[in-house]
């Protein structure tokens, strides 16, 4: 089986006029959606259907229910001819609920190269958008085109990079904006395997895993409005679906 799992945990490091930081731990599940229908566990992992554990193309991608694969197909087919496989790193649904502040989604070719990765950012406003690194780039710089949060604005840059999926896992995320305020998210995991043993002792903490990074958001937004930051509101809704690098 390539799917997998990586435990870890995610660190937020906020520096400019206030500093602000926090950290906590989390699975974080590699999806090859090769082979997602074959996957047999019960109902402890289910696909498209009510389960302990499930993914959900509705979640990803174009979001209205139509196959993930294919819209990756569709927005990578624009820049390249090669048939690509797809592993997604992300949280699935526990127990109906999730929220993926942002899926990595590793695009190999048939041959196993790696040839692209994508960058799928959520916001709690059910809005997306998505960063394409291609092989050639270590790291991917991008602009800014979704409101994520109320403390920065709308005038700033992403620097992604991630190792390729192994024995361990790295994922490094900086933002900074024009006024100087910088952020850096990230996340270090070791790999455990996708088995029935595993799911079933992280459906025992599945409330903390997801209503739980919801939940901590706003507190931690809660904390950084009692320091005193800026609040910016959220702009009209933007009609641009991805930024390509």
């Amino acid at each position: 089986m390539n799917s997998a799992i990586y435990k870890g945990t995610v660190v937020h490091h906020r520096l400019g006029r206030v500093e602000h930081r926090f950290t906590h731990k989390m699975p974080w599940f590699l999806f090859d959606l090769e082979e997602l229908e074959t996957i047999n566990v019960g109902r402890l992992f289910t696909v498209n259907r009510k389960g302990v554990l499930s993914f959900y193309d509705l979640d990803h991608g174009a979001r209205d229910g139509s196959s993930f694969k294919s819209w990756l197909d569709c927005l990578l087919g624009e820049y390249t001819s090669a048939k690509l496989k797809y592993k997604a790193l992300c949280l699935p649904r526990f127990f109906g609920y999730v929220f993926n502040p942002i899926s990595i989604i590793f695009c190999i070719d048939e041959s196993e190269n790696p040839r692209a990765i994508v960058y799928e950012v959520h916001n709690t406003f059910g809005e997306s958008c998505a960063y394409i690194q291609w092989k050639d780039h270590e790291e991917v710089e991008a602009k800014k085109i979704l409101h994520v949060s109320p403390f920065f604005s709308m005038e700033g840059h992403y620097q992604f990079s991630v190792s390729e999926p192994g024995k361990h896992l790295e994922v490094r995320i900086h933002y900074s904006d024009h006024e100087g305020s910088s952020l850096f998210a990230g996340f270090k995991g070791k790999k455990t395997p996708f088995s029935t043993v595993e799911l079933f002792k992280i459906a025992m903490i599945a409330p903390f895993t997801t209503i739980g990074v919801t939940l901590d958001i706003h507190w931690q937004a809660l904390l950084l409005w009692f320091k005193g930051l800026r609040l910016y509101h959220k702009p009209k809704k933007r009609n641009m679906q991805y930024d390509q690098k």
